[in-house]
């Protein structure tokens, strides 16, 4: 062979050496990335929510494969901000991720500014999330709720909403028959008086009681 033929020979070899070299440190330093799985996209989705807004409350209410493109999941959440006042804020936030990355691609409101957003325009409106009812008993503006938030403060009281099917003993003995309806209690920072309120699903006051709470133990969140 002659010299030209064995230059040519030892170049392809030192070429294919380096190549080899190159293709493994491109993968030790930039490894080849793997679909994110379901699981991981709505863990990376809640962390970056959670860190941006720290109070306020998220939930998942589904996760499903994107439209858009494949290896990306779209995640709906329920999210609430100002979950213990008297107005909470509801809305769902829907996500493309990675593909959109972690900007909100779709969002509904449904309670702002003390007003349940469809609630008027909608006879067989069911409320059937405790926020919304939160902030439904406040537009609806029965007395007793705005009187005892007016002299306590807004900012100083906390509100919670449960639902019951069956009658609560504690809340019988108050005066408020609690079956098939919402509870919401109102619970001011500086007294120890309580307010509960008694709300049907279509958003109706059925009853209110405030009570000292030094006078009775109760059950309700």
């Amino acid at each position: 062979m002659d010299l030209f033929g064995k230059i040519a020979i030892a170049t392809i070899v030192i070429i294919f050496f380096f190549g080899v070299v190159f293709g493994a440190l491109l993968l030790l330093y930039h490894p080849v990335s793997k679909p994110l799985t379901s699981a991981q996209a709505e863990s990376l989705v809640l962390k970056d929510m959670q860190q941006e807004y720290p109070n306020a409350v998220f939930s998942v209410i589904s996760m499903s494969k994107s439209n858009l493109t494949t290896n990306s999941w779209n995640v709906v959440l329920n999210v609430v901000y100002n979950s213990t006042r008297a107005c909470p804020e509801v809305m769902t936030e829907g996500f493309d991720y990675p593909a959109v990355t972690l900007v909100p691609s779709d969002e509904i409101l449904y309670a702002s500014n003390c007003k349940v957003y469809g609630f008027g325009y909608a006879p067989d409106y069911v409320i059937s999330q405790p926020y919304i009812a939160i902030t439904r008993a406040y537009e609806s503006g029965n007395a007793s709720i705005l009187n005892y938030i007016g002299k306590y403060g807004y900012n100083s009281t906390n509100a919670y909403a449960s639902y019951y099917r069956a009658g609560n003993s504690f809340l019988y003995s108050i005066g408020i028959n609690s079956t098939n309806a919402w509870i919401i209690k109102y619970n001011a920072t500086d007294t120890a008086n309580v307010l509960y309120a008694a709300m049907g699903t279509n958003g109706t006051i059925l009853a209110t009681s405030e009570v000292n709470a030094s006078n009775y133990t109760d059950s309700i969140n």
